[in-house]
């Protein structure tokens, strides 16, 4: 409060002003463009460039990797395409040897009914030709059983 009525009794001066622009401006002028070129020079410019050189560095990473994406993708495709090839080239070879197996079984079941054949033929031949010596034989035999039961039926012997 006594600075006020200090002010008020000194008779209506006006207050000292914020800025005095005198011969000091030009030095902090001068200190402010020294501090300019100094940062620029060794603060600014290389952080910027920093920052340029890593941005280019990420570009071109991802440049090469989308590069070699689509490499990996058409290789992936070359595979995929010969495994395809591959699969039908298989396919078509199991019908070749499925279709000459089928042939050969054929064969070898038509020799072996021609073999079966034969030998029920063989078979027949020789049955005929034993076969009257056999009825004769079980005929003979038959009489011969048949006297046997009669007379141990009719119990006493029979000529």
């Amino acid at each position: 409060m006594d600075y006020l009525a200090l002010l008020a009794a000194s008779g209506g001066h006006k207050a000292p002003p914020l800025i005095d622009v005198d011969g000091t401006v030009f030095v902090q002028f001068a200190i402010f463009m020294v501090l300019l070129f100094v940062l620029n020079t060794f603060v600014f410019k290389p952080y910027l460039a920093m920052r340029r050189d890593q941005e280019d560095s990420i570009e071109g990473a991802k440049a090469r990797a989308t590069s070699e994406q689509d490499n990996a993708s058409e290789m992936l495709a070359g595979y995929e395409a010969k495994l395809l090839s591959a699969r039908k080239e298989a396919a078509a070879e199991r019908l070749v040897v499925r279709a000459d197996g089928e042939s050969e079984a054929q064969k070898s079941l038509a020799i072996a009914r021609k073999s079966a054949e034969k030998q029920v033929v063989d078979a027949r031949e020789k049955l005929e030709k034993v076969a009257p010596a056999a009825r004769l034989a079980l005929r003979t035999r038959a009489d011969q059983l048949a006297k046997v039961v009669a007379a141990k039926v009719l119990g006493r012997a029979i000529n």
